[in-house]
């Protein structure tokens, strides 16, 4: 499923040195939505966004094809900014995907993310599976990463309670990474939720990429729930980026046991929860102002007033 623009934009997207800027200078071209390929070219030349040819044109259709026909195969779609149906709420945030490739249901409202460290503490294990069970059971989608740990926690206690989940991916919709989460992808399309990338067929995972993905785990959200993470963690990307957004980033406290461990992966929460703003920010890359929007869970007490932070974020 493609629409005539999306399809247009696929086309651009195959181009050699169009990335994210120069693909939406090219959508911002008078008359981009009623000119073909081959019109838009003189223009694209003209303002010297990318330099391009017949052949190379001809190249990018036969590309952006075989994209479209596998998404077929795969039962999904790609879809870009300018159709209707593009996530409201990841439309609002600053270095958006252009184009998206989905299989199963669209993202759904309200959603929260909730993600953490591949290797959570048995505390945090409990705690992934808590949220996550609340938040499920009182409609919301849970949206995370597919990765290890605690990622696989929210998607499964949410396919466990039949309730919508996202996993986005840092690859192509053909592939699953890790294979070890290939049975519970398939969970999560037969209950009713949603695989997502910006990566077309055939990509397959790259270190940056899980960083891009990250992005847009905390751009479909209205906050972030941070289980664990050491003060290196991916993790920390979506969490920066929720606060960037002016969203809500939830971080648990940890247990005196954990803290009596010294566990790494709790590293970043000892801070977060902290009181030194500047080291919050600094952890971050944000500014102090920014960390106000840190809500520390103490207990279980805490769900339902993050349920309610979070709900005014678009009311």
């Amino acid at each position: 499923m493609i629409s005539d623009q999306t399809r247009k934009v696929l086309i651009f997207s195959k181009l050699k040195g169009v990335g994210r800027v120069k693909l939406e200078e090219i959508i911002k071209i008078e008359g981009f939505d009623i000119k073909n390929p081959e019109d838009i070219v003189s223009s694209i030349i003209k303002q010297r966004i990318v330099k391009i040819d017949k052949d190379a044109l001809i190249n990018a259709e036969e590309i952006a094809e075989n994209d479209i026909q596998k998404s077929e195969k795969k039962a999904s779609k790609i879809i870009s900014i300018l159709d209707n149906e593009y996530p409201v709420i990841l439309r609002k945030t600053v270095g958006k995907p252009t184009i998206l490739y989905i299989q199963g249901q669209m993202p759904k409202l309200p959603s929260v993310a909730i993600i953490g460290t591949r290797e959570p503490t048995d505390h945090g294990k409990i705690i992934t599976e808590r949220i996550s069970q609340y938040f499920s059971e009182n409609g919301w989608s849970i949206v995370s990463g597919l990765a290890l740990g605690c990622d696989t926690i929210a998607h499964q206690t949410a396919v466990k309670n039949k309730s919508h989940t996202t996993a986005v991916l840092a690859h192509g919709l053909d592939t699953i990474s890790p294979k070890s989460n290939e049975k519970l992808s398939e969970e999560i399309l037969s209950t009713g939720g949603t695989l997502l990338t910006e990566y077309e067929f055939g990509a397959k995972p790259k270190p940056y990429q899980y960083a891009q993905r990250d992005l847009i785990q905390a751009g479909l959200s209205q906050g972030v729930i941070m289980i664990q993470s050491d003060i290196k963690g991916g993790s920390l990307i979506a969490s920066s980026a929720a606060i960037k957004y002016g969203r809500i980033l939830a971080v648990p406290n940890s247990t005196d046991l954990d803290k009596k461990n010294k566990e790494h992966k709790i590293e970043a929460n000892l801070v977060l929860a902290g009181s030194d703003n500047d080291a919050k920010a600094d952890l971050l890359k944000s500014g102090p102002l920014e960390c106000q929007n840190i809500f520390v869970i103490n207990s279980k007490d805490d769900y339902e007033l993050l349920k309610n932070k979070l709900m005014e974020q678009y009311e």
